[in-house]
């Protein structure tokens, strides 16, 4: 049973980090557009750097992913009442 509550609540967190990585690309680095204004080198560029550091974790494809998940739930607490229906 604690492991259980354990597995659960380290989930719950590493959903919250891929929902927090994903506001901080579209509100920071995105301005809140659909798109950066430089391009289609956002994301790529991100990889680059946080790769190295963080590991593969942080690829091209995951970064889009974790932007992804973000749009539809903007407020962090949608996030946690989605995971407590699970």
């Amino acid at each position: 049973m604690a492991r259980g509550k354990v597995i659960c609540a380290v989930n719950t967190e590493r959903v919250l980090m891929y929902w927090h990585i994903g506001q901080r690309i579209f509100l920071e680095e995105q301005e809140g557009k659909d798109r950066a204004d430089y391009g289609k080198f956002l994301i790529k560029t991100l990889s680059e750097q946080l790769q190295p550091e963080f590991g593969r974790g942080y690829s091209k494809r995951q970064l889009e992913r974790y932007r992804q998940f973000y749009r539809p739930f903007p407020i962090a607490s949608a996030v946690r009442t989605q995971l407590i229906l699970l």
